[in-house]
């Protein structure tokens, strides 16, 4: 992925475009749907809404500062426009520009891997993982656990057991940072399953349930 797509999945995890080609490519697209949820993770601060609103008294100070002979009701409207449009690109631009040396910096060991999940009927989920932080992004495309759950395995390079991950939810993206035992696990060339298992998951260290979805990490 170059800076171009990297920018389009940050503006899509942030709900700044409605663009329905971006949109279509993450369920496409493994490695780009991979990537919004990561900024989907990264943004999760900036986007809870804040607790606390300005005072009911706040804007009628405002207006009475304006001069008389402008049009007050119109001028308040658009300092409330330009104000919170302000507030919102002055976030985003700073949170921007703390990520973009990671954006610029060329691939280096460590960077992001990723894997495109397909089951019989296509794209099922994407893959994220940051070796350097040990944190990998899962995001379910088409996976519909039922009444149970889904449950990761890997295959390490080399071995033929798979190994479990864990549960995760199979309706949202979600992120979470593994242990060093797993971590270890994990690398370009490994192969990923999900298989449908019983609520908690397979209660035996091996699938019993059917593989739905698998596909190889690559490095990005």
């Amino acid at each position: 992925m170059n800076d171009d797509d990297d920018l389009l999945a940050a503006e899509l995890a942030l709900g700044l475009i409605g663009d329905s080609a971006a949109t279509s490519r993450r369920a496409q697209d493994g490695a780009f749907a991979a990537r919004v949820a990561w900024w989907e993770d990264q943004f999760a601060g900036l986007t809870t809404p804040l607790a606390m609103e300005p005072s009911a008294q706040l804007w009628p100070r405002i207006a009475a500062r304006i001069p008389q002979n402008d049009n007050a009701p119109t001028n308040v409207l658009w300092w409330k426009l330009t104000s919170g449009a302000l507030a919102a690109v002055a976030a985003i631009s700073l949170f921007m520009l703390a990520q973009r040396p990671q954006i610029e910096l060329p691939p280096q060991p460590g960077a992001p891997a990723v894997a495109s999940l397909a089951g019989e009927t296509g794209s099922a989920m994407a893959i994220s993982y940051d070796s350097a932080t040990r944190r990998i992004a899962l995001a379910p495309i088409a996976l519909d656990p039922g009444k149970g759950d889904a449950e990761l395995w890997v295959i390490p390079v080399g071995a033929d057991k798979a190994v479990s991950l864990g549960v995760f939810d199979a309706r949202k993206p979600s992120s979470h940072q593994l242990n060093p035992a797993q971590a270890r696990l994990v690398a370009a060339g490994a192969t990923f399953a999900v298989s449908l298992e019983q609520r908690g998951g397979s209660p035996t260290g091996q699938h019993v349930g059917p593989i739905v979805a698998s596909g190889k990490m690559v490095e990005t």
